[in-house]
């Protein structure tokens, strides 16, 4: 086997883990998290409930596996800005940067948003996860402005920023045809007109 390829269990151990993904995903947003079981993902993904199991420890294991990819991104690019940005600015640039990335999981987003409201228990870990998200905008902004820590100021613009992303990805979800990356600019754009 060459370098960089991935052995045939490799490649079946992925083919499955994506299966339960896409039947979780699918079960969570046709009938609620809640009301969804593992027996049941299993059995859509083709596998039995122990092979669930040894890919995911929880359902929600399956919901959360990938939620700190996109934030952990924005703050690489972000840092990278000149330095000639604004914060507000940079912060605006990086998630416009990187949000063409998300037009392939769009329907992913989406269904994601649908099983989260349908569970109270997962409305308070999405809460719980926005802090989250938060800290960490808040922690690379402190590091552009060569702070040792985030203080008020950086912790306000972190939330603020992401609440704007948050209304362009609304926007996104329900009018297709809008790019992210203009729908991001535009919210940003839209904030110093209101507050002038």
């Amino acid at each position: 086997m060459a370098r960089g390829e991935r052995s045939p269990r490799d490649q079946h151990a992925a083919r499955t883990r994506d299966a339960l993904f896409e039947a979780a995903m699918d079960l969570f947003s046709a009938h609620g998290y809640d009301e969804t079981t593992t027996d049941e993902i299993a059995e859509a993904a083709g596998v039995s409930p122990r092979t669930f199991f040894r890919y995911f420890p929880t359902k929600e294991s399956v919901l959360f596996s990938g939620r700190f990819g996109f934030i952990d991104s924005v703050s690489g690019v972000y840092l990278a800005q000149y330095e000639t940005l604004s914060d507000y600015d940079a912060l605006a640039e990086s998630f416009a940067l990187l949000a063409p990335g998300l037009k392939r999981i769009r329907h992913r987003i989406a269904q994601y948003r649908e099983a989260i409201t349908s569970s109270s228990v997962l409305l308070g870990r999405e809460r719980q996860n926005h802090i989250d998200n938060i800290e960490t905008v808040a922690e690379a902004i402190a590091q552009r402005r060569g702070l040792k820590a985030p203080d008020a100021d950086c912790g306000l613009l972190a939330a603020v920023s992401l609440l704007l992303l948050e209304r362009a990805v609304e926007r996104w979800l329900s009018a297709p045809g809008l790019g992210l990356d203009d729908l991001i600019r535009a919210e940003f754009s839209a904030l110093p007109i209101v507050l002038t």
